[in-house]
């Protein structure tokens, strides 16, 4: 008989509330745990959205918003996707992993998550989920380090970081590499409406991993023999600018067939989703949309600083709103406890739960978090309002309840507080670096 520890306790409520939640809904599934789906955008930005005062309307991601609850301090672990992926999937920081900056494909073949290393789909699927990622991978350009053996069931995507969206001749299905046709977020969306579709009778998670808004900036229409010559995909310019507007909103849409799934199959009511962004943005939206300083490969707010959604009718309050400093990282023990799963996870986490705050809006405890992306960029460091950016021998402090957009150095106004950091900031490097 399992022993009622005080860390499983929490976990078993969660459960129990999770499953009558959905009895009363839907008695299909009555006597099963909750659904779990991770929605992961690609480079964009708090500054995108029309939901976060932006310039794209995305209107099933604010129907998503209007009816779960929208975070404001919702933050990537790093400013770069390879990181802040490592750190969603392990829990930990990503420096324990070794991995602190872009996995750049084949010129880093030893560069990867350890399959040995516990991973957030493994502990599902260890605990009779069907598990599958669709999209990008990022986190090991070697087939030693794909998806599959990090506990995904299924897998189409890419490894890389970056990808044609319509020449896909790299791509793997499973182990396989296979030209999958078609146009990147139009796959992705379709290959997670038939997971849902094939695995509605048993508990699964599912992470759905866009390739959107990441460069090259192309729509379903530029195709390789219909596209304009001497146009560069990568440039920030108002050709691509209006690309970008339409990848987002076709993302936006895809959103919306995996929420119109889940309601055809009635499993709402009993499905988590998740989404929000792997980084900042790179720059695309009009000047006078950018709320945050900085943005992708930055260590000011608009590089880490995310949007972020959580839909579950019934459970999360609708319309709600969270301003608490939050994590990539805190998703692996807040999904794993909802789904009743904390005493399968492992004891070294570095993220914490907040699935307490999603149903009562009780505040997470306070905590120092760090943004380590060495050496380019030195380490960044939250404690509460305060925002340290140190690199080598320069130091900067903010404070952001009054200071959002990071325009005022204040370290030599508090010098206590600065002190009290940087020793924060250089005990938190070297215990990363011990790997413990």
């Amino acid at each position: 008989m399992t022993k009622l520890t005080p860390r499983l306790i929490p976990s078993l409520l969660l459960f129990i509330c999770s499953a009558l939640a959905a009895s009363a809904s839907d008695p299909q599934t009555a006597d099963r745990p909750p659904d779990i789906v991770v929605i992961l955008a690609d480079d964009l930005g708090c500054c995108d959205m029309k939901l976060y005062d932006g310039w794209v309307p995305t209107p099933h991601l604010a129907d998503m918003a209007a009816r779960g609850m929208t975070f404001s301090d919702f933050h990537t672990n790093s400013s770069v996707c390879s990181p802040t992926r490592v750190a969603f999937l392990t829990g930990r920081y990503q420096q324990r992993a070794g991995i602190v900056d872009v996995i750049v494909g084949s010129r880093e073949p030893e560069h990867g998550i350890d399959p040995a290393v516990p991973t957030l789909p493994r502990v599902f699927k260890d605990n009779g989920y069907a598990t599958a990622l669709f999209g990008k991978w990022h986190c090991g350009y070697q087939d030693k380090y794909n998806p599959i053996h990090h506990g995904f069931d299924e897998f189409t995507g890419f490894l890389n970081g970056a990808t044609d969206y319509h020449r896909h001749g790299s791509w793997r299905v499973g182990l396989q590499q296979q030209d999958v046709p078609g146009y990147s977020t139009e796959i992705i969306t379709q290959r997670s409406v038939d997971f849902l579709r094939r695995h509605q009778d048993q508990p699964f998670f599912l992470y759905v991993s866009h390739a959107a808004v990441h460069n090259p900036y192309q729509t379903a229409e530029d195709t390789p023999d219909n596209r304009t010559e001497g146009l560069n995909p990568n440039h920030l310019n108002d050709t691509n600018r209006a690309k970008y507007r339409w990848m987002l909103e076709e993302l936006d849409r895809g959103v919306g067939k995996l929420l119109r799934t889940l309601d055809e199959l009635k499993l709402t009511d009993n499905t988590l989703v998740f989404f929000f962004s792997d980084n900042g943005a790179v720059g695309m939206s009009p000047r006078q949309f950018r709320h945050f300083r900085g943005g992708k490969f930055s260590h000011y707010e608009g590089g880490h600083r995310v949007p972020a959604i959580a839909l579950w009718p019934g459970r999360i309050p609708a319309g709600s709103h969270s301003d608490s400093l939050l994590v990539g990282f805190d998703l692996f023990p807040t999904l794993t406890e909802i789904a009743g799963l904390a005493d399968a996870c492992p004891d070294n986490l570095d993220g914490v739960s907040f699935a307490g705050h999603l149903f009562t809006e009780k505040r997470p405890p306070a905590r120092d978090i760090f943004f380590g992306y060495e050496p380019k960029l030195g380490t960044a460091m939250r404690r509460g309002p305060w925002k340290m950016i140190v690199t080598q021998d320069n130091v900067q402090l903010y404070h952001l309840s009054k200071d959002p957009a990071e325009t005022q150095n204040v370290a030599a106004d508090h010098p206590d507080i600065t002190r009290s950091m940087r020793t924060a900031i250089e005990r938190f490097k070297a215990d990363v670096t011990e790997g413990s």
